[in-house]
């Protein structure tokens, strides 16, 4: 079954890196909540991502929100606990320094108003 599974995530991830959605991670910042209360409990990530290796290309500023985010940036459904967020953060980085490509994924805005971003997959290196 964990194999079943994981290989559905890898072909998902795959699926996705192929219909031109993955970027690269340009920057990327752990704030504290006093930064942006309303980003939630435990602070947020912002992260800055490029269809191109090396920061090449237009950049995009992505929010990934820790529980309790009331923010219309913020994603309704994948709200991180502080464990999970900072975990998150470390893997980013690392994408950042080995360029390693991603693929953020989008859901529900708090408030509607756009798209935001819910979470992040890394694409498996072959």
């Amino acid at each position: 079954m964990k194999n079943a599974l994981t290989s559905c995530l890898l072909l998902a991830i795959l699926i996705a890196g192929r219909a031109g959605a993955t970027e690269y991670v340009c920057e990327v910042t752990l704030a504290p909540p006093a930064a942006a209360p309303t980003m939630g409990s435990y602070g947020y990530i912002s992260m800055y991502t490029t269809p191109s290796p090396a920061c090449t290309g237009g950049s995009t500023e992505k929010f990934i929100c820790s529980k309790g985010a009331t923010n219309h940036l913020c994603g309704v459904n994948a709200q991180y606990s502080e464990a999970a967020l900072i975990s998150l953060y470390e893997t980013l980085r690392s994408a950042e320094v080995e360029q390693h490509v991603i693929v953020p994924y989008w859901n529900a805005c708090i408030n509607a108003g756009g798209s935001c971003v819910g979470g992040v997959m890394l694409y498996p290196a072959f």
